[in-house]
């Protein structure tokens, strides 16, 4: 565990983040849950200039090196 884990307020377990989508709107969101049991503490980021900006920052980098390509 480092410093910039984010830690569930119940258990002490670290907290997952993933993307997901809206079942009815299918617009994009941050979910963090609890590793050990989502029950314990669930969290959602629905701010669509955040969550532009860390799929930009996650789509660039993993976009291959078209330079280091022969």
């Amino acid at each position: 565990m480092n410093q910039t884990d984010l830690i569930c307020p119940i258990c002490s377990q670290t907290l997952s983040l993933r993307i997901a989508k809206g079942r009815k709107s299918n617009k994009p969101f941050i979910m963090l849950k609890c590793a050990a049991d989502p029950r314990h503490f669930r969290a959602f980021v629905g701010d669509r200039t955040y969550i532009t900006q860390v799929l930009d920052q996650l789509e660039a980098k993993t976009k291959p090196d078209k330079t280091s390509q022969p």
